[in-house]
């Protein structure tokens, strides 16, 4: 971790604690909000939360509800909610937080698969838009956005139509058939060629978890499928089309965790949303080796370069 930056605890209004992060920059070219993706946390974006502080961000970041070192859900170790809402409302008094925690520079925020997700919502949402942060924001960035699961169509379709039912159950907490705890299924290699092409940030994850197993997240509940479904419907009702902030959609190429054709699908009814392709990139751009991690970068400047102009 940076030995600059600063983690520290924020209690939300029903008293659970968010694990926060901040670095500030003497001479920021502006602060970025970074909201980072599932099962993330501070120690596994530590090199690309150093990355964006060298470009000349002042960052603040935080562990969502529910994973990192921020106030579990479950015991199993489950990615669980009981609604995309509840991130939301977090990030509403979060959001606030951060304005206050860094200096007066011009804000930006960056939203990284469920993170940018959760960012378009609470963007294209018209009940937040006089929130200060929302009102204060230049732009954003949306990085391999989480707006519909890659994979097979069928699988997908399954699980979407059991996820109901096993909520009704009462097994919302309960991981969804083929989820396991943290271990040997989340480092395997084949999850390696889904998140990124750089094997030394891939196993920097798994060698934080095995020095501190607390921060580990296993594979998602029930409850979390429901819940993305019922967050993509809300994300799908919301009028997109009349969202003026300029947005940035940076897509991988070799994709497959997400589905970019979701991302063009949402990014078309943005109209201030300007797409890339990263080329040679997986999931986690920030994340990736080189070049394709320099290039999801130089994007970035020139989005930020263009909005401070």
């Amino acid at each position: 971790m940076p030995k600059d930056a600063i983690v520290g605890r924020e209690a939300m209004a029903d008293g659970a604690q968010i694990r926060t992060l901040l670095f500030p920059h003497e001479q920021p070219i502006a602060n970025l909000l970074l909201l980072t993706g599932r099962a993330d946390f501070h120690e596994k974006w530590a090199d690309a939360i150093r990355l964006l502080h060298d470009e000349g961000f002042a960052i603040a970041s935080f562990d969502w509800r529910g994973q990192g070192g921020s106030t579990r859900l479950t015991d199993s170790g489950a990615g669980h909610i009981d609604s995309f809402d509840t991130w939301l409302s977090d990030l509403d008094r979060l959001s606030g937080w951060a304005m206050e925690s860094l200096g007066q520079a011009p804000w930006l925020a960056l939203g990284h698969s469920m993170g940018g997700h959760l960012l378009t919502r609470w963007i294209a949402d018209p009940a937040r838009t006089d929130l200060p942060l929302r009102r204060d924001l230049q732009g954003a960035i949306l990085a391999a956005p989480f707006y519909g699961m890659g994979g097979p169509m069928a699988m997908k379709a399954a699980a979407m139509r059991l996820a109901p039912l096993q909520v009704a159950r009462g097994l919302q907490a309960n991981f969804a058939w083929g989820q396991r705890p943290y271990g040997r299924l989340q480092q395997r290699p084949e999850r390696q060629l889904l998140l990124t092409g750089s094997r030394a940030h891939f196993e920097d994850e798994g060698l934080w978890v095995a020095a501190r197993p607390e921060l580990a997240t296993g594979g998602v509940s029930w409850g979390w499928i429901k819940a993305f479904a019922d967050s993509q419907r809300q994300l799908e009702a919301l009028p997109l089309e009349q969202v003026q902030l300029p947005l940035m959609v940076l897509m991988a190429s070799n994709e497959r965790l997400v589905d970019n054709k979701a991302t063009m699908r949402i990014a078309a009814r943005l109209p201030n949303a300007e797409r890339h392709i990263v080329e040679g990139a997986a999931h986690e751009l920030l994340r990736e080796a080189e070049p394709a991690r320099r290039a999801a970068l130089q994007k970035i400047r020139e989005f930020t370069l263009d909005r401070l102009a």
